[in-house]
């Protein structure tokens, strides 16, 4: 996919996630900024998109780390993204636990449609993240893993899912 294409399925994928409904959404084309959805909301909330070399950048301001991680989340499952840079901020700043980490994990596992998430268990230390459990096929244990990888503040992965016989 080409940079546009990217930016229009993350613009997408944004404006489609019921948990950032209160964001504006903005695209940016070098200077030009072009709003997308200006949200009911009054917190100031907003989400700006930025493809450049199928690099995705968002900034912004969200209300909480879970909302800053599951927008970059989505900019890592559009094909032809390489990268995402997340710049977007929490406001009010929150602290940054293990506990938040493993929270988002379990709910972006249990979010893609295309892993049985029902028997992995996620556990943070440090903020790295050990998936245990069982999966059907080593193609799931490999997209779970991913999945924990795309989490903003995850710094390693363990990977101990077993495949089911």
């Amino acid at each position: 996919m080409g940079d546009g294409a990217i930016r229009d399925a993350v613009r997408d994928a944004l404006l489609e996630e019921q948990a950032l409904d209160l964001c504006d959404v903005r695209l940016r084309d070098g200077s030009a900024v072009k709003p997308i959805r200006e949200s009911a909301g009054n917190r100031g909330d907003y989400l700006e998109i930025t493809v450049a070399d199928g690099i995705v950048s968002l900034d912004g301001q969200v209300e909480s780390l879970s909302h800053k991680r599951l927008a970059g989340l989505l900019a890592w499952w559009v094909p032809g993204t390489r990268d995402v840079i997340n710049g977007i901020e929490g406001e009010p700043p929150q602290e940054d636990t293990d506990d938040e980490i493993t929270d988002v994990v379990k709910a972006v596992l249990e979010k893609d449609h295309l892993i049985e998430s029902s028997s992995i268990c996620v556990v943070t230390r440090k903020a790295i993240v050990s998936l245990d459990g069982s999966v059907p096929n080593q193609r799931q244990s490999g997209m779970a893993e991913a999945d924990a990888w795309y989490i903003f503040g995850v710094d390693g992965v363990i990977n101990r899912l077993k495949i089911r016989a």
